[in-house]
């Protein structure tokens, strides 16, 4: 019962802040409340806030700079909006798994290669959130989550052509993310790959850290395919 009710702060907290973006209240670029006082206004607790800006990085909301704080997003996602590299309304699961294979095993080498020791205990706090979403069998936090490692992945890249890429890819890529994670018989195979590719970053081994993302794109492949022959 304390999950549950910790899940549901989280969630108040993500529509308050949602609507103070939404609203105008907060301006693109400006600079949110920050935690402590969130804290204050809301009557949550730092936990809380700091898993509500995830949630709303993860959608487009609000950009997270280390040692500034939380920004309003200075451009939000439009709803059905297009972006210049990505206009064919009719790509397949396989597209997207190839620009995968080309972008992440890339993206995770340089990300490993360039994290701080702060990205990759970020990193490291999300796969917690991660392992605990899988063995609650919250489907819903798993997809957010799943995302939030691979956003904060890239995000270490310091590559921005990079960075943009991923979160055009991550949006259209959420329908396949929902087949998965509500599979009963697959749901969890990222947790193993996750755990690994977090091991690459604390023993800052890149070379390693492109294998184990490829094998992680496998068994996302495989999967997928499984789960539509079943259909």
């Amino acid at each position: 019962m304390k999950e549950i009710q910790r899940i549901s702060i989280t969630d108040a907290v993500v529509e308050r802040v949602k609507g103070l973006i939404e609203s105008g209240e907060c301006a693109p670029g400006q600079k949110l409340p920050t935690e402590a006082r969130l804290c204050e206004m809301l009557g949550v607790s730092r936990t809380s806030v700091r898993e509500a800006f995830r949630v709303l990085q993860a959608l487009g909301y609000v950009d997270i700079k280390a040692g500034k704080g939380a920004f309003a997003a200075e451009k939000r996602p439009e709803p059905g909006e297009k972006t210049p590299w990505y206009e064919d309304d009719n790509a397949k699961f396989s597209d997207f798994m190839e620009v995968r294979y080309a972008v992440e095993p890339l993206g995770v080498r340089l990300a490993v290669e360039r994290a701080s020791e702060q990205e990759i205990a970020g990193l490291a706090e999300i796969h917690a959130s991660f392992v605990a979403a899988n063995t609650g069998h919250d489907m819903a936090r798993l997809i957010m989550l799943d995302e939030l490692f691979h956003t904060k992945i890239m995000s270490c890249t310091q590559n921005p052509l990079l960075i943009n890429i991923n979160k055009q890819l991550i949006g259209s890529f959420r329908i396949y993310r929902g087949e998965s994670f509500v599979d009963s018989e697959v749901y969890g195979n990222a947790v193993i790959p996750h755990e690994r590719l977090l091991e690459c970053f604390e023993r800052h081994d890149p070379e390693r850290a492109v294998l184990e993302m490829q094998r992680h794109l496998d068994i996302t492949n495989k999967d997928m395919l499984h789960l539509h022959k079943r259909q």
